[in-house]
């Protein structure tokens, strides 16, 4: 098996046409450049080079396998190049994923940030939705995504995936329609939500069960901490059998596979769900209110990646994103 070292050293050779300056650019003894001419011709079972003490001229075999190597040399460096520049650089395309429209523009300010100090990377931006987790990652559809502790909590992702520091919190409020009782109250206790149909994001998604009852189709589970928050609803006992008064739980809950699907389906009564306090600025609508939940744990934010594609572009990335919240502790209220 020939060696990338040999390669080199011929071709080198093939170049200068002189053992003692090729000595000097390759930094070795002439004697090694003498030794490994010698095994190569040794292996090819000819002479690679005519060599007298006065000139070194190829042999028409050494001049066909210095033409030949030449190109796929040059690709060989080309692409070990090109992996550094992606592993190390930070010139290129990072796609970053968002979930909604405030974090959107957030993203976009810090890849604004991230252009000023590093013109040649380009910031895509892809949509995901709250049921995905972590999918877009593993299904190589972006690089790095911003996320809640909700969405996708730190504490259940899998050792393969890295996480950024906490960027920034929120806090939660509910999406009622305009119509539901809670819509006239100045706030709701974290408890009384057990009360309320609270919607459900559709499986599949991270936390979707893996092994559902038989006949019965995979449902998205509650993140850990935050089981309280996304309580399905419970029958009232004062409502007909089947039936609920406004926003009231009948023991179940709708499901829906996108931001703009939980929108409809919250302004319709057909239930209420947890969101940032940016969303009551940023999704404002007549058909739907926004009430505080007193008690309830505060959504973060923050980057995560697959470790296996942790490099310079995403950290530069995660970078400029601290560095914007240092100056805007508020980012999202302070966009709108």
């Amino acid at each position: 098996m020939v060696e990338r070292r040999e390669i080199e050293i011929f071709l080198t050779v093939g170049e200068e046409l002189h053992f003692g300056r090729s000595a000097e650019r390759l930094h070795i003894s002439v004697a090694m450049v003498s030794k490994t001419v010698q095994k190569l011709e040794r292996s090819v079972g000819a002479a690679l080079f005519e060599r007298t003490s006065r000139r070194v001229a190829f042999t028409a075999i050494g001049r066909r396998l210095f033409e030949d190597l030449i190109p796929a040399h040059q690709a060989l460096m080309d692409a070990f190049a090109r992996a550094v520049a992606s592993g190390r650089g930070v010139d290129g395309v990072l796609r970053v994923g968002f979930l909604g429209t405030a974090t959107a523009q957030f993203v976009m300010r810090a890849a604004e940030l991230l252009r000023t100090r590093h013109p040649g990377c380009e910031v895509r931006l892809q949509e995901s939705r709250f049921a995905d987790g972590t999918a877009p990652l593993r299904d190589d559809v972006i690089d790095v995504l911003l996320i809640d502790n909700f969405a996708v909590p730190v504490s259940t992702l899998a050792p393969d995936h890295s996480a950024g520091p906490m960027l920034f919190r929120e806090a939660p409020m509910l999406a009622v329609s305009a119509r539901h009782p809670l819509a006239r109250r100045g706030g709701v206790e974290l408890a009384e939500l057990a009360r309320y149909e609270v919607l459900r994001p559709r499986a599949p998604s991270a936390h979707a069960a893996r092994t559902p009852a038989p006949g019965q189709a995979a449902r998205w589970v509650a993140p850990e901490g935050a089981e309280q928050l996304f309580a399905p609803g419970q029958a009232d006992s004062s409502s007909a059998p089947g039936r609920a008064p406004e926003g009231r739980g009948t023991g179940r809950s709708t499901e829906f596979g996108s931001i703009q699907e939980m929108w409809a389906l919250v302004g319709g009564g057909h239930g209420v769900f947890p969101v940032p306090s940016h969303a009551s600025v940023y999704d404002a609508r007549p058909d739907i209110a926004f009430v505080p939940i007193e008690g309830a744990p505060a959504y973060e934010w923050r980057l995560i990646w697959l470790s296996a594609s942790d490099n310079n572009r995403v950290r530069a990335f995660s970078e400029a994103a601290c560095d914007y919240v240092a100056v805007h502790p508020d980012p999202l209220t302070a966009m709108a």
